[in-house]
C-alpha cells in the first residue's frame, strides 16, 4: 500500500513539474484557461487510482481520455492511432492490405462508405458507395470510432466478415465478404482487352478517350501518363476523365495530374489555416494534354478530397466542363504527429483545402455550399437506384461485354451501359468538338436540384419506413388473434430491490 502511495505521489509530482514547464507555453499561445482544465485532467485521474473499487487501467484511461478530447472536435478526420493502428494506417497509404477494399468515414456516428475500390472485395460483393453500416459481425457500430471499424474489417486473407448495411435508398441488406490482400491499379479504361490491360479509347469514330481513376495512389500519375500517351498516339481529339466514386488519396497525385492537364503557373489548389501559413500549389510543367483539347471531368456526391481537388483546378482555370453531380465535401488537411516511441500518432486536420476560385472544399455542419459543383447547365443527378443499377452492369463487365461490336453514342451510353452521366459526357465532347462551345447536357440551378434530390432520397426512406411499419403491426395483429399475451403485462414480478 505505501509503495502504491509512494508511486502516485511521485506521479503527481512529475505531473505538477511539467506543469509548471508548460506554463509559459500556454500563455504564449493564448492558451492560459487550458492549465485549469490540465490540473482538473491530473486531479480526477489521482482520485481514480486512488479511490475507485478496482484496479484503474491506466493505459486504457489514458487512451480514453485522449479519445474523448479528440471526440469534442466532432471532427471524424482527426483520429488517435494506437501502434497498432499506426501500423495498419501505413499499410493502407502503401496501398497494400488485408481487407474488404473500401474508403470508407464516420457519418452521424456511423461507418459510411464513401466508395469500394473496384474489383475489390466489397465492389464484387455489392457494397456501394453511401452504404450506411449498421453491423459488423452483429456488433452496432453507433459510436464505433473509424480505427476501431476499419480493425475490425481488416483480417486475416481469406476469412470473412458479414456487415449490415443500409443503402441509400433506405433498404437494408446483410453482406458477407471475403477479406483478401488489396492491391489496387488505379487507373482503368473502357473496358478490359486483356489481362490487367485496358482499351482507353471510348468512341473509336470520334477518336474520344476514357480514363477512370479510382483512387489517388502512389502510381496514379505514372498510370495515367501511360494511358493518355496510348491515347495521344492513337489520334485522341477529346477526353473524359471519371473521379465519381473515388474516395481521393495524396495530394501530390492531384497536383501531378494537374501538371499534365494545366498550363504552367495555373493554381491548383490553396491551404489555410489557423497555425498554419497560407500554401498555394501551382501547376509547373508544360502539359501533356494540347490547351485546345476539349476536357470533360465527371464527378459525383462520391468524389472526395483529391478528386475534389482535381475538379476544381481544372473548373475553376476553365480547362475542363465538369459533368455530374456536387462532390463529397472532403477537404481538410491531416497531418500526422507520432507521439513518442511506441505510443501511437495523432492524425490532425490543420487547415482545410480551397479551390483556385476561394471556395472551401470542406463541408462542415449547416453549410449550404460545399465540395465542388458541376458546370452550368451540366448537371446530371443519378438515382440510387439507377446508381446501383449502372455499378451492377460495370462489374459484370468483364463477363458481358457489352462494348464488343458495338457502335458507341450517347444513347448507347444510356440504354445499354446504364450510365446516363457518361452519355452527357460523350455528347458534351462531340458538340464541343462540332461547334466550337459546350452544348448544355444538364440542369442548371445546382443548389436547388441539390435539394431537391435530397428529398427525393428522403421521401424514399419515409415510405420504406411506413413498409416496416405496416408490416409489424400486421405480425402485431397476428400475435394478438392467436392468444398472444398483452405486452404490457410482465410474465413475472421483480424481486424487492431488482
Amino acid at each position: 500500500m505505501m509503495n502504491r502511495v509512494l508511486k502516485n505521489a511521485a506521479l503527481i509530482g512529475v505531473l505538477f513539474v511539467v506543469l509548471a514547464g508548460v506554463k509559459a507555453g500556454f500563455a504564449r499561445t493564448g492558451g492560459g484557461d487550458s492549465l485549469g482544465e490540465l490540473e482538473r485532467f491530473i486531479e480526477v485521474r489521482h482520485l481514480l487510482s486512488e479511490l475507485y473499487v478496482t484496479d484503474v487501467d491506466q493505459e486504457a484511461a489514458a487512451e480514453a481520455a485522449i479519445e474523448g478530447m479528440i471526440d469534442s472536435l466532432n471532427d471524424p478526420y482527426t483520429n488517435y492511432l494506437s501502434p497498432d493502428d499506426l501500423k495498419q494506417f501505413t499499410e493502407s497509404v502503401d496501398g497494400s492490405f488485408v481487407g474488404i477494399g473500401a474508403e470508407v468515414d464516420l457519418f452521424k456516428d456511423r461507418l459510411r462508405i464513401v466508395a469500394p475500390l473496384e474489383d475489390s472485395p466489397a465492389w464484387n460483393s455489392g457494397v456501394q458507395p453511401g452504404d450506411i453500416v449498421l453491423k459488423i459481425e452483429d456488433e452496432d457500430t453507433l459510436g464505433m470510432t473509424l480505427q476501431d471499424a476499419i480493425k475490425r474489417l481488416k483480417g486475416v486473407k481469406g476469412t470473412d466478415v458479414t456487415i449490415t448495411v443500409r443503402h441509400r435508398s433506405g433498404e437494408e441488406a446483410d453482406i458477407t465478404i471475403t477479406r483478401d490482400r488489396i492491391q489496387v491499379r488505379s487507373v482503368r479504361g473502357v473496358r478490359r482487352v486483356e489481362e490487367q490491360r485496358f482499351d482507353y479509347m471510348l468512341d473509336p469514330v470520334n477518336k474520344i478517350g476514357y480514363v477512370r481513376l479510382t483512387q489517388f495512389g502512389k502510381r496514379t500519375d505514372a498510370e495515367l501518363r501511360e494511358a493518355l500517351l496510348e491515347l495521344k498516339g492513337l489520334g485522341m481529339r477529346g477526353l473524359i476523365l471519371d473521379v465519381r466514386f473515388n474516395g481521393g488519396g495524396l495530394l501530390n497525385q492531384a497536383q501531378s495530374i494537374g501538371d499534365m492537364l494545366l498550363p504552367a503557373g495555373q493554381t491548383i489548389v490553396s491551404t489555410r489555416g489557423r497555425k498554419v501559413a497560407e500554401s498555394v500549389l501551382k501547376s509547373e510543367d508544360r502539359p501533356l494534354i494540347p490547351e485546345a483539347m476539349p476536357i470533360v471531368l465527371l464527378a459525383n456526391e462520391n468524389s472526395a478530397s483529391a478528386s475534389e481537388i482535381l475538379a476544381g483546378a481544372l473548373k475553376d482555370n476553365q480547362r475542363a466542363l465538369i459533368v455530374g453531380t456536387r462532390t463529397f465535401g472532403k477537404g481538410s488537411v491531416q497531418q500526422l504527429r507520432p507521439l513518442g516511441r511506441d505510443r501511437g500518432a495523432i492524425k490532425l486536420t490543420t487547415a482545410y483545402y480551397y479551390i483556385p476560385s476561394g471556395e472551401k472544399i470542406h463541408k462542415v455542419d449547416g453549410a449550404e455550399r460545399w465540395g465542388v459543383d458541376p458546370s452550368d447547365g451540366a448537371y446530371v443527378p443519378m438515382t440510387p437506384e439507377a446508381i446501383r443499377e449502372m455499378l451492377t452492369l460495370r462489374r459484370d463487365e468483364p463477363t458481358t461485354r457489352p462494348y464488343d461490336d458495338a457502335e458507341v453514342t450517347p444513347d448507347f451510353l444510356r440504354e445499354t451501359i446504364k450510365d446516363p452521366q457518361l452519355a452527357a459526357a460523350l455528347e458534351a465532347v462531340i458538340g464541343k468538338l462540332g461547334g466550337g462551345a459546350w452544348p448544355e447536357v444538364g440542369r442548371r440551378d445546382v443548389d436547388l436540384l441539390v435539394k431537391a434530390k435530397q428529398r427525393q432520397d428522403l421521401e424514399r426512406r419515409l415510405e420504406l419506413l411506413d413498409e416496416t411499419r405496416q408490416e409489424i403491426e400486421e405480425r402485431l395483429a397476428e400475435l394478438d388473434a392467436g392468444g398472444a399475451a398483452p405486452a404490457t403485462a410482465p410474465a413475472t414480478q421483480p424481486a424487492d430491490g431488482e
